[in-house]
């Protein structure tokens, strides 16, 4: 009995602690996942509503600042984002800094919250927005990768792929865009995606998928202010494509979307512009849009840009004369717009070079368009460069055109030509005239404190500022009279007093007088403006003797204005072929040249240029020019192209193949191993005698020959060289050879003495020396012509007058085969009664001499010392 109930207890006490332990147990896994619990909340809300919180703040301060510094240029399509300004980026540099540092922050004090992704993916736009895209689109990955969350991910790879596009890395954008398009993206990430992909479509220029994306975009954008520019934006697109009903669709739907007043204005400007018109009332209504557009007062930011547009409208109606008063308009209204004023300087420019044909107006509104321009207009570089063509381009036109003026005026009666330069001299007198009266009138308006909208302003108070108003204190620089005064004197020493005008800065511009310090006066003295001159003009007549001296009269001066032109027209040419790609014009010009300048030193270039002008449009007239160059100019580099386009590439070839032996032949001519050096130069020059490189071959063997067979050898055969190959571009260096040479010998010979050579077995020359005295280098020559004429007709002498130095001169007779013959004709000319000029003062000497003592004789200049040798080693005998 007593063991059955201590069996009992046991069992009751078993069940007891089991219970216990179970209900233990349980309580502690409750109060386990109690505490899981309450640290998850916790750690979600520190994150969400602390760092987290503050960079995503940061990030919007950061976009909230590229919107508004942004600057729409509405003269072109606007972009589907706007562009990030590195100025901007750098104003809140401290934003983008503390937005990845408390993202960081979130991460690694919360990294078991939900906000974990989010806060990398804030740490990756602040990167992004930084410029720092390698390490954005790095962690834009890493989301990808480790987020288990759908929407973050999307939203990782839609800000991955625009990173893609910014890095230029296109490819991979449109693989992320890929995989995209397999998912199923919420509303707002759709909408990015969407946006994305129009924006790299619109950086690739592929318009048709642009306008496909973003037509898909606004159609789920829920807010209006973007939705009206995205309207604007495809207004533009179909505009620019041509399809005016759908840009005039899409400009009415902007319209209805309440955009800002800025983008409703240029959508009603650009609404006109793409209005179907049938009808002349229709046009007039179109005109009178514009009309009210100008005076409505809340666009007078907008009159420049307006007048653009109606521009624009008059040449799209075949009104050209009318577009330019409108673009001259836009230009002077254009006070605080640059770009505006470039684009009409541009339009300007266009205008006068294709249609006006006014090519050097054109050219001065390019100059325009490039000294206003900013530098960040994408086609600035394209403009800057089209404009320095055309300073180029009209420099060889006004050359043709002067010269040929100048041509004309010397073929005309000296006395029809006097009277018309006086009659020219009378009119710019009188033009200057005008023109001094003008500028004394703005002088006095621009001095004057007169009334109306310049009251009170003047260059020595710009600004009408009160003497009274507010200075030091106030942060407005044109309130501090101090700071004024300071800039108005910095300006006066640089600039002068000069005209509140538009291009008041180009100092080429005919324009009235400007005034520096020295010449100012005060405001209300306008009388000293009057009466003060600015330099003493010269008198009619010194103008006019002036313009006489510039006509060529001369056969000198007439021969090169006739350079000029013909230059001039090659020039051009090439300005038409190679820079403005107007090959009809280059046509035209070359044929020009050609008719007037047949034999022209530009001729086989010319023709070979219009044989490759014609050869894609006119094959018979292509090969006609050919047939010309290979008959006309067979040895010419354009000949040898025309006839084997793979010309130069083979001489190229070749070229090689003599720069290696030209260099083995060169090294044993540094070894002095002349022999082995002469025997590769003959071998190259035999095989290849005509290429570019060879010219380089043939100095190589004329040194060699220089140093086997001697001085005269070597200047022979440059003289040979210089003679024969003189479009060389070695032919500078040979005559540096030749100079150098003959220099060295001169001063050796004077150094030593002359040393003449008693080798007399070889032809000989007669000299007579003569001073150089006025009409003698006339009279001698043609003495001795006569001499030789009457007593020795037969033996066919040849007489030479050459410059010995710089007191006289030598007539020289060759050649005589034997020193036997020279002398006869020694004795027979001294016993002659030839009739040179006697005077006390005046000498003369001659002599017989070999070819060889001839070259010591003519490089030493010393008479007397070959007058010694001649007498001993001649007339002794």
């Amino acid at each position: 009995m007593l063991f059955r109930h201590f069996i009992l207890k046991s069992l009751i006490l078993n069940i007891l602690t089991l219970s216990s332990i179970v209900a233990l147990l349980f309580i502690g896994a409750c109060a386990s996942h109690k505490k899981n619990f309450f640290s998850k909340t916790y750690h979600n809300t520190a994150a969400r509503y602390n760092a987290f919180f503050i960079a995503n703040e940061d990030i919007a301060e950061v976009e909230k600042a590229v919107d508004t510094n942004h600057k729409n240029n509405y003269n072109k399509i606007l972009g589907v984002f706007h562009d990030i300004d590195s100025s901007t980026i750098d104003g809140v540099r401290a934003q983008l800094d503390d937005a990845i540092v408390k993202a960081s922050l979130s991460i690694q004090r919360h990294e078991n919250s939900n906000w974990v992704y989010p806060s990398y993916y804030l740490v990756g736009k602040a990167r992004y927005y930084g410029g720092d895209f390698v390490n954005a689109i790095e962690t834009f990955k890493y989301i990808n990768k480790h987020s288990e969350e759908k929407d973050i991910r999307h939203m990782s790879l839609v800000a991955l792929m625009r990173s893609f596009i910014d890095y230029n890395e296109h490819n991979n954008a449109v693989a992320v865009a890929d995989y995209l398009r397999k998912e199923n993206l919420s509303k707002e990430n759709m909408l990015d995606f969407l946006l994305t992909k129009a924006y790299l479509f619109q950086i690739r220029e592929d318009y048709d998928n642009m306008v496909r994306n973003l037509s898909q975009a606004v159609e789920i954008e829920p807010k209006k202010t973007p939705k009206a520019r995205y309207y604007f934006i495809l207004g533009q697109v179909y505009q620019h494509l041509g399809f005016e009903g759908e840009a005039y669709n899409n400009y009415k739907k902007c319209l209805k979307s309440n955009p800002e007043y800025e983008l409703s204005f240029y959508a009603k400007l650009n609404l006109a512009q793409v209005t179907k018109l049938d009808q002349k009332v229709d046009l007039k209504k179109i005109r009178g849009y514009f009309n009210k557009l100008l005076k409505d007062d809340k666009n007078r930011d907008f009159v420049d840009r307006i007048y653009y547009e109606m521009a624009n409208f008059e040449i799209k109606h075949n009104d050209p004369d009318l577009a330019v008063e409108y673009l001259k308009s836009s230009v002077a209204e254009s006070v605080n717009n640059p770009r505006q004023k470039g684009y009409a300087y541009l339009k300007l420019g266009e205008l006068n070079y294709d249609l006006y044909k006014d090519y050097k107006l054109a050219q001065a509104y390019y100059d325009s368009t490039v000294a206003v321009f900013p530098q960040d207009e994408e086609r600035f570089e394209e403009i800057k460069e089209r404009s320095e063509i055309l300073t180029d381009f009209v420099q060889q036109l006004q050359t043709i055109q002067h010269q040929d003026s100048l041509l004309d005026l010397s073929e005309m009666n000296k006395a029809e030509l006097q009277q018309l330069l006086d009659e020219v001299v009378a009119e710019q007198e009188q033009l200057e005239k005008q023109k001094k009266k003008d500028a004394r009138k703005l002088a006095r308006q621009t001095t004057s404190a007169g009334g109306g909208a310049m009251a009170g302003r003047s260059f020595a108070n710009p600004f009408g500022i009160d003497e009274n108003s507010p200075t030091e204190g106030d942060s407005w620089y044109f309130y501090n009279l101090t700071a004024v005064s300071t800039g108005r004197s910095q300006f006066l020493g640089k600039w002068g007093n000069r005209p509140l005008e538009d291009n008041w800065r180009i100092s080429q511009k005919q324009s009235v007088s400007t005034f520096t310090q020295e010449n100012e006066v005060n405001p209300q003295d306008t009388t000293t403006v009057v009466d003060t001159e600015i330099e003493e003009e010269p008198e009619a007549e010194d103008r006019a003797a002036a313009l006489m001296e510039t006509i060529p009269f001369s056969d000198e001066a007439k021969a090169e204005s006739w350079k000029k032109i013909e230059d001039a027209y090659f020039k051009l040419g090439g300005i038409y072929n190679f820079q403005l790609n107007e090959n009809e014009n280059a046509i035209q010009t070359f044929e020009k040249l050609l008719a007037r300048f047949p034999g022209s030193e530009h001729e086989p270039e010319t023709l070979y240029l219009l044989y490759l002008i014609y050869k894609p449009s006119d094959l018979p007239k292509s090969e006609s020019y050919k047939q010309k160059l290979v008959e006309m100019y067979p040895q010419s580099i354009y000949a040898k192209l025309a006839v084997n386009p793979n010309y130069r590439e083979e001489s190229n070839e070749t070229a090689q193949r003599l720069q290696r032996l030209y260099k083995i032949a060169y090294d044993y001519y540094l070894q002095e191993d002349f022999s082995q050096a002469k025997l590769l130069v003959s071998r190259g020059l035999q095989q290849y005698p005509d290429n570019e490189f060879s010219d380089q071959l043939k100095i190589l063997g004329i040194l060699i020959d220089g140093k086997i067979e001697g001085q005269y050898k070597y200047q022979y055969e440059l003289q040979e060289f210089i003679e024969n190959n003189p479009d060389s571009r070695f032919l500078d260096y040979a005559n540096s050879l030749l100079t150098a040479s003959r220099e060295f010998k001169t001063k050796e010979m004077q150094r030593k003495g002359a040393k003449y050579i008693t080798y007399f077995d070889q032809p000989h020359f007669f000299v007579l020396v003569y001073p150089n005295l006025e009409g003698f280098s006339e009279i001698i020559p043609a003495l001795i012509e006569n001499f030789i004429n009457e007593k020795l007709s037969g033996q066919n002498l040849k007489t030479g007058n050459l410059s010995f130095n710089e007191g006289y001169s030598i007539v020289l007779i060759n050649k005589f085969q034997t020193m036997e013959q020279a002398m006869n004709f020694y004795d027979d000319f001294n016993k002659s009664d030839i009739k040179l000029p006697v005077d006390e003062k005046i000498t003369f000497e001659n002599f017989v001499i070999t070819e060889d003592n001839f070259q010591i004789f003519y490089q030493t200049r010393k008479i007397e010392d070959y007058l010694k040798f001649f007498e001993e080693k001649y007339k002794s005998k």
